[in-house]
């Protein structure tokens, strides 16, 4: 029987497939490895945590008594801002005649642009690695056993996208699918920047470049200028659907705290159309809080990111 010939497109879209299937594989072996290695020292992380909550709480109890005995008012803050709001360095400021028509600019050739067939490409690398506490060893140990060139970095990095990745999309084509695992994420986006957004901004014969403003955990809602630019966010939301999809209720996500900063960008713009679009940022985990069984675990970590869209076909 004659070997089947795929075309190049083929054999791309095959090796994407493959790639996702073993991004779910990690997932849901990641899950599993958490809920078995949680089991060994569920008891003994459970006391510990009991008694240092109940220490916290001992604590408030003691500095709220104080504060009302002294006549002070009490303000608490349940960090629910999600990224909107003055927190994330997005409050409004006088914006020049500049700022307003590069930011007309840009959201006019993106909005064309999004439409049209482009090459991406995203490197992603750690600058700190994945630290789960008392759990990251076990998890390595257990990981190593399945395979021994994979860690826990590789296993969440495919989750977050690190590594060196890239693709092509046809005009017409939905770039979600053809951008592979969290394409939906990647795709470039037609923005709704506004002229208080575009920090440090320089302006160059159709060349934009500016600074956004750090974001504190932000949401895909377009209440900060990270999100009014990229959905290369994330977000708790994402990451617990992500984990109950893999292992159902056996492991919860109750936070995410995640802060972007150094967020650059350089758009060229060429009668009217967009030519090219380049954008950098750190991102620091600063607590992604888990419950295992009985057990929280929190981890950390952080990276740094670059991407890319050139080559538009309009």
């Amino acid at each position: 029987m004659a070997k089947e010939v795929l075309t190049p497109e083929e054999l791309s879209a095959k090796k994407i497939r493959r790639s996702n299937g073993w991004t779910r594989f990690w997932a849901i072996v990641l899950a599993l490895v958490l809920v078995g290695a949680s089991t060994g020292f569920a008891l003994s992380q459970a006391k510990k945590a009991n008694e240092e909550a109940a220490k916290q709480q001992e604590e408030l109890a003691s500095s709220f008594a104080a504060n009302v005995s002294a006549g002070g008012a009490q303000s608490w803050d349940d960090g629910a801002s999600n990224g909107s709001g003055a927190s994330n360095g997005d409050a409004a400021a006088p914006a020049s005649n500049e700022a307003e028509e590069a930011a007309k600019a840009i959201n006019a050739a993106t909005a064309a642009a999004a439409t049209a067939g482009y090459d991406w490409t995203r490197n992603s690398k750690y600058t700190k690695p994945i630290d789960v506490g008392s759990a990251t060893d076990i998890l390595n140990k257990v990981i190593k056993g399945v395979d021994a060139n994979a860690s826990i970095d590789s296993v969440v990095g495919g989750f977050i996208g690190i590594g060196d990745k890239k693709a092509s999309v046809k005009k017409g084509d939905d770039p979600a699918e053809a951008l592979g695992y969290q394409g939906a994420n990647y795709k470039l986006k037609a923005t709704s920047l506004k002229a208080s957004d575009l920090k440090d901004l320089s302006v160059s014969e159709g060349t934009y470049t500016f600074k956004l403003a750090d974001a504190n955990t932000p949401q895909k809602d377009g209440s900060n200028s990270l999100s009014r630019f990229t959905d290369d966010i994330i977000t708790q939301s994402e990451v617990s659907v992500a984990i109950k999809d893999a292992v159902g209720s056996a492991i919860t996500v109750s936070g995410l705290t995640c802060t972007y900063s150094n967020i650059n960008v350089k758009v060229v713009i060429k009668d009217g159309k967009l030519t090219e679009m380049t954008y950098s940022f750190d991102a620091d985990v600063s607590e992604l809080a888990l419950k295992v069984a009985v057990v929280s675990v929190k981890g950390t970590g952080a990276m740094h990111t670059e991407a890319s869209y050139s080559n538009f076909v309009y």
